[in-house]
């Protein structure tokens, strides 16, 4: 089925009508971007394409809120990078258009009632707290100046908006890590036996652990375990564990931990499954 443009909304959203006359809006990142009043737009045409029909004065209410609320969104996502830049000494001049588009877009789908999934909200939370702690000062001024709760899922994302930034990383790159480290947290919890609890300390614990051992093996740093060999005998099954997590991030994250690095993540595993 295609669509006709009746009205571009902002970069991010358009209304349309199908050719038997019914209106919607389509949204998803971009697809307003050049169009204008009659474009043809096709249904399998962009990726993450989100339909709503609007049958009820209520939806086309909030359609009318979209252009004047822009101007707004513009103020709040200068202040929250003016407050990025300040804590987190982020000097990347992309990140004001990208949180923009990105908060944007959020309030948009937040608006229609979508539902907004992020399933690594604790990791995110965990691995880059600083810039999560900053997307919490951001949700708490989105909600005092345009009246909208964004909630956990998208505060995690603007926190990984602001790693990507600080770090000049693809935000790409880091939700790949967050979902590696979830895959781990799953595969310990499959090979011990154990239910994990992502938002406990001792979970918490473990990722800082496993994330600078990480870090320190990708510069070609080693930790020195004066036990191992003890670690290896009298831990055996955390041991056979760490040895899978540190191969699912040699073939996930390309990064290879040595034996004294696996000694140091079975007795952190030891610790973790013991409460």
């Amino acid at each position: 089925m295609g669509f006709s443009v009746v009205k571009v909304l902002n970069n991010n959203s358009v209304l349309v009508q199908d050719v038997k006359g019914a209106q919607m809006v389509l949204m998803s990142k971009g697809i307003g971007f050049g169009k204008k009043t009659g474009d043809a737009l096709e249904e399998g045409g962009e990726e993450r394409k989100v339909f709503y029909i609007l049958d009820s004065r209520r939806n086309m209410s909030k359609l009318s809120q979209f252009s004047w609320e822009q101007s707004r969104v513009e103020q709040v996502t200068r202040e929250i990078v003016d407050i990025a830049e300040r804590r987190l000494n982020v000097e990347n001049g992309n990140l004001y258009g990208a949180l923009l588009d990105h908060i944007t877009f959020a309030i948009e789908c937040l608006q229609m009632d979508l539902p907004i999934d992020n399933p690594f909200t604790s990791e995110i939370s965990i691995l880059y707290w600083e810039e999560y702690d900053v997307a919490q000062i951001a949700a708490g001024i989105i909600r005092e100046r345009l009246q909208v709760e964004i909630g956990e899922a998208e505060t995690g994302f603007i926190a990984l908006h602001l790693y990507s930034a600080r770090s000049n990383k693809q935000i790409a790159a880091a939700m790949k890590n967050t979902r590696v480290y979830s895959e781990i947290l799953t595969l310990i919890s499959n090979c011990m036996h154990r239910e994990l609890d992502s938002s406990s300390q001792e979970v918490k614990s473990f990722l800082l652990s496993l994330n600078g051992l990480i870090r320190n093996a990708s510069q070609g740093k080693e930790p020195s375990m004066r036990l191992k060999i003890h670690v290896k005998s009298e831990l055996k099954p955390c041991w056979n564990t760490a040895l899978r997590v540190a191969r699912l991030v040699e073939k996930d994250l390309g990064v290879s931990l040595g034996e004294d690095s696996v000694s140091f993540l079975a007795v952190d595993i030891h610790r973790m499954v013991q409460w």
